[in-house]
């Protein structure tokens, strides 16, 4: 496949309805253009894909979503452009606005904003039951955990300005679900930080495969996520994978799609053996079976 990688900005926000409108200097707009949104319904956690029929290299297009850029690229073979915008699943349900501005080689520009409506996700309640020294953490493992969460959070702000994976996104193992994503979690009677990721059910030394090409951008052992890894796949996604029992792949190194990366396990704070996958989408904590879903290729 002949894919021409290449960032553009969109303002985005939802789906059902469009307004059409002038900027100062304005183009009539290809009447063959056409916008399609995948899933039609969207809601809390979910990742949208939007899809701009049109002949690539003749506009750029460009925008926002909740006050932050999405990124398009093009694909000559399909004579399209595509961009996935994450909805976190703290997003309040509501009607949100996508705009997109098309600008041709002139560099004459019109807009067009679409109405997407986020729909509420029911996440459901999990209660757990752990040993107090894993829950009331004293002044040292508070100072770890602390020191942890800052170079977690270096991680989100690596951009890489071009979209690294190929085709649709694959699942790193196999097993049923075992924990969901958006569970609101009560540890030992008290509502603690609801799950941003999925649990696979797998034994120990089980295998963990990259869903699509990517680099290898965190490799550390901490106190809540044990054996941890961190997988950057361009334009801001990132795939985690947590409470693993070994990591076969070096930080910056080049991952392939369907590349062994790791072993399921029990590292950190976890009940037994399993795998936590999660994925970040330009900071917004999205479902992984969400990019799953999605028609890439």
């Amino acid at each position: 496949m002949n894919i021409l990688k290449n960032r553009f900005f969109i303002s985005a926000s939802a789906f059902i309805l469009f307004t059409f409108s002038l900027l100062p200097i304005a183009f009539s707009l290809d009447s063959s253009i056409k916008t399609s949104f995948k899933p039609e319904k969207i809601k809390q956690g979910d990742i949208l894909l939007v899809t701009v029929k049109a002949n690539p290299g003749k506009y750029e297009i460009s925008g926002t979503f909740l006050d932050k850029p999405v990124y398009f690229y093009t694909d000559l073979n399909k004579n399209s452009y595509a961009a996935l915008i994450g909805i976190d699943m703290n997003t309040e349900p509501n009607l949100y606005t996508l705009s997109l501005v098309f600008e041709d080689e002139k560099g004459k520009k019109v807009k067009k904003n679409y109405k997407i409506k986020v729909r509420p996700t029911k996440f459901g309640v999990q209660r757990l039951t752990l040993p107090k020294e894993m829950v009331e953490l004293d002044e040292e493992t508070l100072k770890r955990v602390r020191l942890e969460q800052e170079k977690i959070g270096k991680v989100w702000n690596i951009f890489t300005e071009k979209y690294l994976w190929e085709g649709n996104f694959i699942s790193p193992a196999e097993g049923e679900l075992s924990s969901n994503f958006g569970l609101r979690r009560i540890i030992n009677g008290e509502p603690r930080n609801s799950h941003n990721g999925i649990d696979f059910a797998a034994p120990e030394g089980a295998s963990v495969y990259a869903p699509n090409h990517g680099k290898a951008v965190f490799i550390d052992e901490l106190f809540f996520s044990g054996k941890s890894l961190i997988i950057d796949h361009g334009f801001g996604l990132f795939t985690m994978y947590f409470h693993l029992s070994e990591i076969l792949v070096n930080d910056g190194e080049e991952i392939k799609k369907g590349q062994l990366i790791a072993k399921v396990g029990k590292s950190g704070r976890a009940t037994g053996p399993h795998l936590h996958w999660g994925m970040r989408l330009n900071g917004a904590r999205v479902n992984p079976i969400s990019i799953v879903n999605l028609p890439l290729e």
